[in-house]
């Protein structure tokens, strides 16, 4: 069961993806994602974290990859000075207990951004550059997508995207 917490992102997540009191979660497609960012960067607030996680369902295959490697993590803290910016991004690079090895510092510094409580505008702005960057990740990993479920042109039709999202 999704409880319902305090604050505008907290009750914009829930809104978007609790229903029947909360007792199940909806997992929005791109699409649906775009609105819920849309809503969440223009509600001029900041949140403890936020986390959404993709992954594919294709329903002929009835077979579902997670990526949990390109999931969005944006932390927020009291306070966020260049020493611990830095420190974070090393801590994600080099994760030795998931398939994730980023050598690219600008996907690390995207996906898994650290801002300041009271900074709207850099919490913002980390959203912004996630939304962005979902097209080139959604290729990447449709990919990883076909090649790991060995999709034919065929079972295209019956697949999609989905994220999970939580928030605090």
């Amino acid at each position: 069961m999704l409880k319902k917490k305090k604050g505008k992102i907290n009750e914009i997540v829930y809104n978007n993806i609790a229903y029947y009191n909360g007792k199940f979660m909806y997992y929005p497609t791109i699409t649906g994602l775009n609105g819920i960012l849309e809503e969440i960067i223009y509600s001029n607030s900041t949140t403890d974290y936020l986390r959404i996680t993709p992954f594919y369902i294709n329903e002929r295959l009835n077979y579902q990859i997670e990526f949990e490697e390109y999931m969005f993590y944006i932390e927020c803290r009291d306070l966020v000075d260049k020493e611990d910016q830095e420190k974070h991004i090393k801590e994600c690079i080099n994760v030795p207990d998931t398939p994730r090895q980023f050598n690219d510092l600008v996907v690390v510094e995207i996906l898994y951004p650290l801002c300041q409580k009271d900074d709207v505008n850099s919490f913002r702005n980390a959203l912004e550059k996630y939304k962005e960057y979902l097209s080139e990740l959604l290729i990447k990993m449709m990919e990883i997508t076909k090649a790991e479920m060995k999709l034919k042109e065929k079972d295209l039709p019956f697949g999609y995207f989905c994220f999970e999202i939580h928030s605090g």
